[in-house]
């Protein structure tokens, strides 16, 4: 695989939505109740991964991969790793925003987890989208109607560098105790954001 769609528990009301973003992924994964969100929406089950205490019950039509209740992953860290194993290079989670507080924390930190391991991780849903970045220079196209907001999912990102938007940032360092990055606004086509250390959070939310 190459470019993989973890979907998780999260309720989705849109579903044409969901289909349409499915449509860019090689690989669909339901982490635990996920199934029933994707199955909902008839989208294609290539595994399912989890406990299955959320869902109520073990799926018996698509393959699965039981894991343990009482473990150190969440079911979407399991179906992360999983990707990971198996050559994705883009994984995107739907269904970790939102709903339970600790899940989104989890989901945030997950992307840090999948940056270092070379991989890009996007964190989903109707309103957000969430990046989390390796050291480097990338351009943003702008979004009518997003902000742009960025954080530091290390202890710091340093040599931080943000052109085209209302607050520039030029050698900026940021911290994860501080919020200086947050509620910024992309003024030109594109951002062009740059850093030399730390893993950077880039999130475009829906004002």
């Amino acid at each position: 695989m190459k470019k993989c769609l973890i979907t998780g528990g999260c309720e989705i009301s849109n579903t044409k939505w969901l289909q349409n973003i499915s449509k860019q992924y090689d690989y669909i994964i339901a982490a635990d109740s996920g199934y029933k969100t994707l199955k909902k929406s008839g989208i294609g089950i290539d595994i399912a991964i989890g406990d299955f205490d959320s869902l109520g019950y073990v799926p018996d039509d698509v393959k699965i991969i039981k894991l343990k209740v009482e473990k150190d992953d969440t079911d979407i860290m399991s179906s992360v790793r999983y990707a990971l194993s198996n050559g994705a290079k883009e994984i995107a989670l739907i269904g970790g925003i939102g709903g339970r507080l600790d899940h989104t924390v989890a989901n945030i930190q997950t992307l840090g987890f999948i940056a270092e391991n070379k991989a890009i991780g996007v964190l989903i849903d109707e309103n957000n989208e969430v990046r989390g970045l390796l050291p480097g220079e990338y351009e943003f196209k702008r979004i009518e109607g997003y902000s742009l907001s960025v954080f530091s999912l290390t202890e710091k990102v340093t040599g931080l560098y943000e052109s085209g938007v209302k607050y520039p940032l030029e050698n900026a360092v940021l911290t994860n105790k501080f919020p200086l990055g947050v509620s910024n606004e992309i003024i030109d086509d594109k951002a062009v954001i740059s850093f030399d250390k730390g893993i950077l959070l880039v999130c475009f939310s829906k004002l």
